[in-house]
C-alpha cells in the first residue's frame, strides 16, 4: 500500500477521555499521549500495581502466538485492535522469520491508526504491510475493506490476533456473533490468538480491585468487561485449541520460566484456535 491509499480521518482525535489503545501502550512503553492518559494510568496502578505487568504478558504472548503461526506456514495476519506501535509489532515479529509475511493493523483509535501508519512508512513497509481506522464490533467493515482485500488472499490460511481487546466489547455487541462472522470468512488452515481478562479464579480482595478497575475504566472511551473462562472459550467455537489449550498468557508455550507468582499471572487467559 502506497502512502496516497492511507485514508484521511473525518473525526478527530478525542484527548478528553482516556482510551484502550493509548493506555495499554502507556502500560508498555511509559509514554503518555496525553496529560489524561497519564493522569489516568498512575491511579490505576494505586489500584492494580501489576497493570503494566499484564500488558507486557500480553505483548509477549503475541509475540510467541505471531512465531507458532509462521511455524505452521502463516504468512498473513490481521492484527484487530492492533494498538498504537511499540517494538515486536506482529509484523516485525513475523519478517523475523518469515520476509514475504503480509500483515493487516486495524484500530478504532485514530492516535494508534497514525502513529502505526508513519511507523510503516518510515520503514519502508508499506507495499506488504497495511493500517486502517474500522472497529471489531462491526467485523464486515474490517473483512470487506478494500486494504483488507488488497493485501490479504482469503484462499489461503490467515493469522487473526485479537489481543485484549474482547474486554473492550460489551455483551451488547454480541462478541460471539462478531468472532462468528470473523471465523466463517476465514480459510480453513487459519489460526486465531486471543487473550481476556478475567477474575475467575481470584480471591476476594483482587475480585473486588477488579470492580474498582471496571469502575475506572467506565470515565474511558473504552469500559471494560471481564469474562469467565466459560465465556472466554466460547468466542473459540469452530476452533480447534492449539496445544496447552486455554491457559493464563504467560503460560502459552513460555520461552522461559514462568513466575506463577507474577500478581497478573492469574488475571488474564489467553489460547490459539485452528480452524480444521
Amino acid at each position: 500500500m502506497s502512502d496516497d491509499a492511507f485514508e484521511s480521518q473525518s473525526r478527530e482525535i478525542d484527548a478528553s477521555r482516556p482510551s484502550a489503545a493509548r493506555l495499554y501502550h502507556y502500560y508498555l512503553s511509559g509514554e503518555a499521549v496525553f496529560e489524561i492518559d497519564r493522569i489516568f494510568a498512575e491511579r490505576l496502578f494505586e489500584i492494580a500495581p501489576y497493570a503494566d505487568l499484564y500488558a507486557h504478558n500480553n505483548r509477549n504472548f503475541l509475540r510467541r502466538a505471531v512465531k507458532y503461526m509462521v511455524g505452521q506456514g502463516i504468512r498473513q495476519f490481521l492484527d484487530i485492535g492492533s494498538g498504537l506501535p511499540t517494538v515486536g509489532n506482529t509484523h516485525e515479529v513475523a519478517r523475523s522469520l518469515a520476509p514475504d509475511a503480509r500483515v493487516v493493523y486495524v484500530d478504532n483509535d485514530l492516535e494508534a491508526v497514525n502513529r502505526s501508519h508513519e511507523l510503516l512508512s518510515e520503514q519502508g513497509a508499506l507495499d506488504t504491510t497495511a493500517v486502517f481506522d474500522a472497529d471489531l464490533r462491526r467485523p464486515e467493515s474490517v473483512l470487506d475493506h478494500p486494504t483488507t482485500l488488497e493485501l490479504l488472499d482469503f484462499e489461503q490460511p490467515i493469522g487473526l490476533l485479537i489481543v485484549s481487546v474482547w474486554p473492550f466489547v460489551p455483551e451488547e455487541y454480541q462478541p460471539r456473533k462478531v468472532m462468528a462472522t470473523l471465523r466463517d470468512r476465514l480459510p480453513s488452515g487459519s489460526y486465531v490468538a486471543m487473550t481476556h481478562a478475567t477474575t475467575d479464579g481470584l480471591d476476594e480482595e483482587t475480585v473486588e480491585r477488579g470492580e474498582e478497575v471496571t469502575d475506572l475504566y467506565s470515565k474511558t472511551s473504552d469500559p471494560l468487561t471481564y469474562r469467565s473462562r466459560a465465556e472466554f472459550g466460547a468466542l473459540f467455537d469452530g476452533f480447534d485449541f492449539v496445544e496447552p489449550g486455554m491457559v493464563y498468557a504467560p503460560a502459552w508455550r513460555p520461552e522461559g520460566p514462568v513466575d506463577t507468582d507474577d500478581a497478573s499471572y492469574l488475571s488474564n487467559l489467553a489460547a490459539v484456535g485452528y480452524k480444521p
